[in-house]
């Protein structure tokens, strides 16, 4: 279990980093607002890390040394969630990663919720302030 807290604590700090840092470099050479950059960047990352924990799960059955390397749901759970869902979502689909296991099934409710949670906070952007989503006038400012 130590090991897992660790590879959580590892990947999710590698998957963070990387975003930021990715989305900083695009957005120095990019004309386009930050929120796009933010979620090209996550997405790209997020997409890696599938990726990553597919081959190191199709090699684990071959080596018992790669079994630690595995990434956390969790971890690819808060990527998706903080705007890496396209990235989610392509990878998923094209490793067909964590879709026949019964006890993964979760993934596509995050992915669901982390798609309407950034279209509302892209209809914030696009209408602005005087657009409200509901009475609390202080939602998200920008």
């Amino acid at each position: 279990m130590a090991r897992m807290n660790r590879n959580l604590l590892i990947y999710t700090l590698i998957g963070v980093g990387l975003s930021t840092s990715l989305a900083a470099s695009f957005q120095s050479r990019l004309t386009i607002h930050p929120y796009v950059t933010w979620i090209g960047a996550c997405s790209i990352v997020t997409w890696a890390l599938y990726a990553w924990d597919k081959r190191t799960a199709e090699f684990a059955q071959l080596s018992k040394r790669l079994k630690g390397w595995r990434v956390p749901e969790l971890t690819l759970n808060l990527l998706a969630l903080i705007g890496g869902f396209p990235g989610a979502w392509v990878g998923r689909t094209m490793f067909n990663h964590k879709t026949n296991v019964k006890r993964h099934r979760g993934i596509l409710v995050v992915l669901l919720v982390s798609v309407f949670l950034h279209a509302a906070i892209v209809v914030r952007l696009l209408y602005g302030p005087p657009f409200q989503l509901w009475p609390p006038s202080n939602w998200i400012t920008f």
